[in-house]
Order: structure tokens, then sequence, then C-alpha cells
């Protein structure tokens, strides 16, 4: 269990990292537009496709890694006088959130993969001038709904004491 923990938190760092250099490259793109438009009067066709698209790949895929962190929002209202309890009703909620969670996860990874799947049959195109292939950004959703349900998965055994909490990643010198 141990070495499950560690191999999806491992994945979903790296993961996180890359989909971190995707939000800078969203910069650079917004940076070179407004630069293109405001001091050559030039625009170009790709960049707002490409700025919405690479943004929403980081956001679906840095979901794993958020979830590894613990940084979503949970309800406290609900939960924390249920944690303050401690012992087995925390868990019995643990084990049902996750349930419901499963369901969310499944249905993007479902549903997900048969939009990816019609969008590179298809080669399916923004349908623009520019008319970028879809489907990178469309296949990022199955796999962000994998990379949830595998770490959520993860967490829940933590929580119920079945696995111990990985160490911190450490910077390496940065």
């Amino acid at each position: 269990m141990n070495h499950y923990v560690r191999f999806v938190g491992h994945v979903n760092e790296w993961v996180g990292r890359i989909s971190g250099l995707l939000i800078v490259a969203v910069v650079l793109i917004i940076l070179k537009e407004v630069i293109g438009r405001g001091v050559f009067n030039a625009p170009s066709l790709w960049a707002d496709e490409s700025m919405t698209y690479l943004a929403g790949m980081a956001y679906a895929l840095g979901g794993g890694f958020t979830l590894l962190h613990r940084k979503h929002v949970i309800v406290d209202l609900v939960y924390q006088p249920i944690a303050d309890r401690g012992g087995n009703l925390k868990k019995v909620v643990d084990v049902i959130a996750f349930g419901l969670f499963s369901i969310y996860c499944l249905t993007l990874v479902y549903f997900g993969w048969e939009l990816a799947i019609a969008s590179i049959r298809e080669h399916e195109g923004s349908g623009t001038l520019w008319n970028p292939a879809l489907w990178p950004v469309k296949l990022a959703i199955p796999v962000a709904g994998a990379l949830l349900l595998l770490q959520g998965f993860a967490n829940l055994l933590v929580d119920l004491g079945l696995a111990s909490k990985p160490a911190p990643e450490t910077d390496h010198g940065r």
C-alpha cells in the first residue's frame, strides 16, 4: 500500500509541475499578444485559443497535484464536527465521500474518453481560422479523472491508516 501511495503521489507531483509549466506558457502567450497588439498592432490568430486550451489542460491535469497536497476545498461546516469526534465515524464519512468522489472521477474518465476518441477519429478542429486539433484538450479530461481517482484512493488509504503518508518531495537544491 505504501508503494502505491508513493508512486501515485510521485506521478501527480510531476504532472502538477508540468501543468504549472503550461501556465507559464499561457503567461508568455499573453505577454506576446499584448505586445503584438498594443505595440505593433499585429494580433495573432492562435493566441486566444492557445491560452484557453493550455489553461484548461493545466486546470484539469493539476487536480491530482492539488489533491495530493490536500488543497481542494472541503465543506468544513459539515466535515470538521465529524473529524473532531475522530474514530470510526470520520472513517465512515471518508469512505462515503470517496464513493461519491469515485462516481465523479469515473464519469470524467468514461465520457471524457468517449469525447477524446471521437475527436481523434474525426480529426476534430476548433473550426476557427487557426483550427487547432482539439483531441489533446479532450484527452486531458479522462487522464485528469484517472489521476484524481488514483490520488483520491491513495489519500483514502492514508486516512484509513492502511498506508503511511509519503515524505514531501524535495526541491533538490532550489
